[in-house]
C-alpha cells in the first residue's frame, strides 16, 4: 500500500470504524495496576503545552483519544465463562467466528461468500458446515466472547494468545487451541525516532541519560519494542519508557513533544510523521522483522473436542480461500470493501496485486508455510520461539503471573494430518536476496542497518573451529544467532569476527584478519547447516583487531581482550542491498 493510500485509508476508517479499527491491539484498556508509580498527570499536561510544536503539514494522526501520557497497567481479568453456544442452520452446526478488520482475513471472507451463513460458502458446500463472520475490534471483548461461549473462536497476534492465555487456561474448557496462522504482519509496525537515533542500538543510555521513548503498553508495539532491545543487547530498563492510551496517541505525543526520541506504533502514523517531520526516520518495521507478528486464530478447547471435523474443515477452508484471494485478489478487494464497509481501492491496496505474497499489508501464509510454523523444530521463527519470547517478555513485564507451555495451546496434529492433500504446496514467503548485493553495502560504517547484536564465542588459540567442547556456550549462542535471521526474514545478515590486540606489532595483521575472517565464516557455516537459509542472506567479514569496542582498547588489559574476541551480527534491511 502506497503512503497516499493509507492516510486515505486511515480518514475513511475514522467515519467508519474508529479509531483502532485499522489494527485492535491498543484497544487493551485495563484498569488493574501493577506497580505503585503514579504520573502526575496534571504535570504532564503542562508540559506537552510548553513543548508542543505540531508542524501544520502534519496529516491528521489516527485516533480520537487525548494525546496524554496514561498509567502502567495490567490487563482485565475473563469474567464469565461458560459453555459454549449450539447454533445451527438447516441442521447443520453454525460456527461463530469473530474477526477484526485486517487483510489477513480476506480468505475466509471470500471461502465463506460473505459474512453471514449461506449455501454458497465453501465450508457449507465442501465440509459440511456454516459460518457466521463478525466484525470484534476490540481484543478484550473478542477474549470474553470467547470464555462465555458466544463465540466458538478468538482471532489475535500469537504473542497476544501468548497474553490472554494464563486467564483463559483456568478453565479447560475456554483453553485456547491454536489450529492455524493466516499471516505476517508485513510492514504495519514499526519504530520512528528522532535527532542521532539510527538503529536500535543508539537506544543505548549515553552519559547516564536514557532514551525516553512514548507507546501503547501491552500490545504488539510493546511486544516489538522490547523484542528489538533484548536482540540488541539493551536492558529495557535503561529506556525510558512512557505509556499513550493507544499508539495513535504515541504519535501524537512524538510530535507535540520533541523530548521523545522515539515512538512506536503502527501505519498509517509511522510513515505520515517520517515523511512529513524534519529529522524523523523509520528505525525498523514489520517489513523487515517480518516473522515477528504472526495473526492465528484459535478454537475453544471443549469445541475443539467435540468437532474435530469442523476444525478440520475451518483450516481446510480457510486455504481454500487463500487460493482464490492469490488467483483473483481483485474479487478479494470487493468481498472486503463489502465486509469492512470501505473502499474497493483501497481494500485492493490492502490485498496487494499479488494476493498478499510480497505486495498489501499482510502476507498470507499457506499450508507450506503452516507447516514450517507448527511442525518445523528447526524454523528459527516458528511457534514455540515465538510464544516463548512473548511469555518471556509479559512475565518480565509483570503483564503475566504465569506463562504456558506451547504444547498446551498448538493443535499440531490438525495440520500434519493435511500433509498428504498440501504435499504441493510450495513456500511463498522467501524473499530474493541478491548474491552481491552486501558487497556493495558500507557495513562497516553501519549505514542503513537495524541493529547489532555482539555475541561471545571463545575460539581454541589460533584455531577456527567451533568446539562445544572448550566453549560449553557454542550450541545456545549458534541458536540464539539462527532466530535473529529468522526473525528478520526480510533482512541481510552480516557476521563479523573481530579480534584482541594482544599481539599486535608481533602478527601480521593479514593473518589476523584472516582468523577473524575465518571464524566468523565457521559460524555463518554452523548456521547455514541448522537453518538451510538462502546463502546469499549472509556476508562474512573479519575486522581482526581494527574493531576494539568503546573504552576497551589497551591490548594489555586481558578483560578487554575478553571482550574484543567477539562475534557481531549486524542486520540490514532487504532493500538496503537493492
Amino acid at each position: 500500500m502506497t503512503t497516499r493510500g493509507k492516510i486515505a485509508l486511515t480518514i475513511l476508517f475514522l467515519g467508519v470504524v474508529g479509531f483502532g479499527v485499522y489494527r485492535w491491539w491498543d484497544k487493551i484498556a485495563p484498569t488493574t495496576q501493577i506497580q505503585t508509580h503514579t504520573l502526575n498527570l496534571d504535570a504532564v499536561q503542562k508540559e506537552l503545552q510548553a513543548n508542543k510544536q505540531t508542524p501544520v503539514d502534519i496529516p491528521l494522526l489516527i485516533g480520537t483519544n487525548a494525546a496524554v501520557l496514561v498509567d502502567r497497567s495490567a490487563i482485565p481479568a475473563v469474567t464469565g465463562v461458560s459453555d459454549y453456544a449450539k447454533p445451527t442452520k438447516d441442521g447443520k452446526p453454525v460456527v461463530e467466528f469473530p474477526i477484526n478488520v485486517w487483510p489477513g482475513w480476506a480468505p475466509i471472507i471470500v471461502a465463506n461468500a460473505g459474512m453471514e451463513p449461506n449455501d454458497q460458502s465453501v465450508f457449507a458446500k465442501k465440509y459440511g458446515f456454516y459460518v457466521r463472520l463478525s466484525i470484534v475490534d476490540d481484543p478484550v471483548k473478542a477474549r470474553d466472547l470467547f470464555a462465555s461461549g458466544q463465540s466458538h473462536v478468538l482471532w489475535g497476534t500469537l504473542d497476544m494468545m501468548a497474553l490472554f492465555a494464563p486467564e483463559l487456561v483456568k478453565d479447560s474448557r475456554t483453553v485456547p487451541v491454536v489450529c492455524q496462522q493466516i499471516d505476517f504482519s508485513a510492514g504495519g509496525d514499526g519504530v520512528v525516532a528522532r535527532g542521532e537515533i539510527r538503529s536500535i542500538n543508539d537506544f543505548h543510555m549515553q552519559n547516564g541519560k536514557r532514551k525516553k521513548v512514548v507507546l501503547a503498553q501491552n500490545s504488539p508495539s510493546h511486544y516489538l519494542i522490547m523484542s528489538l532491545l533484548i536482540d540488541a543487547g539493551i536492558d529495557p530498563n535503561d529506556v525510558d519508557f512512557k505509556w499513550a492510551a493507544d499508539a495513535p496517541s504515541a504519535a501524537k505525543i512524538f510530535v507535540q513533544d520533541s523530548s521523545f526520541d522515539a515512538f512506536v506504533g503502527w501505519s498509517p502514523d509511522i510513515y505520515s510523521v517520517t515523511e512529513k517531520l524534519k529529522g524523523t526516520r523509520l528505525v525498523v518495521t514489520t517489513g523487515t522483522a517480518n516473522h515477528l507478528v504472526a495473526d492465528v486464530w484459535a478454537v475453544r478447547n471443549d469445541f475443539y473436542r467435540d468437532h474435530p471435523d469442523v476444525v478440520s474443515g475451518l483450516v481446510r477452508g480457510i486455504f481454500d480461500g487463500m487460493d482464490q484471494v492469490r488467483k483473483e485478489p481483485k474479487t478479494a478487494a470487493k468481498a472486503l470493501a463489502m465486509a469492512f464497509k470501505i473502499p474497493e481501492e483501497d481494500c485492493a491496496k490492502m490485498v496487494g496485486t499479488d494476493g498478499g505474497i510480497t505486495e498489501g499489508d499482510a502476507h498470507l501464509t499457506n499450508y507450506r508455510e503452516n507447516s514450517k510454523f507448527f511442525l518445523d523444530p528447526f524454523n528459527p521463527a516458528n511457534f514455540e520461539v515465538v510464544w516463548n519470547s512473548a511469555s518471556t517478555i509479559y512475565r518480565s513485564l509483570g503483564t503475566i503471573n504465569a506463562t504456558v507451555p506451547p504444547a498446551k495451546v498448538k493443535a499440531s496434529a490438525v495440520l500434519a494430518a493435511m500433509s498428504e492433500a498440501y504435499k504441493e504446496v510450495r513456500d511463498l514467503s522467501q524473499p530474493t536476496f541478491k548474491p552481491d548485493a552486501l558487497t556493495k553495502m558500507s557495513a562497516e560504517a553501519g549505514s542503513g542497518q537495524v541493529l547489532t547484536k555482539a555475541v561471545m564465542i571463545s575460539f581454541e588459540p589460533n584455531k577456527s573451529v567451533l568446539s562445544a567442547d572448550y566453549d560449553s556456550t557454542i550450541p545456545a549462542t549458534l541458536e540464539e544467532i539462527g532466530k535473529l535471521a529468522g526473525k528478520f526474514g526480510n533482512a541481510y545478515i552480516i557476521i563479523e569476527g573481530n579480534t584482541d590486540a594482544s599481539r599486535k606489532g608481533i602478527v601480521p595483521p593479514d593473518l589476523v584478519r584472516q582468523l577473524s575472517y575465518d571464524r566468523a565464516d565457521s559460524v555463518r557455516r554452523a548456521i547455514m547447516e541448522k537453518y538451510k537459509f538462502d546463502p546469499n542472506k549472509f556476508k562474512v567479514v573479519g575486522n581482526g583487531w581494527d574493531n576494539p569496542l568503546p573504552n576497551c582498547t589497551d591490548p594489555s588489559n586481558a578483560e578487554h581482550n575478553k571482550k574484543n574476541r567477539r562475534v557481531e551480527v549486524k542486520v540490514f534491511p532487504l532493500e538496503t542491498g537493492a
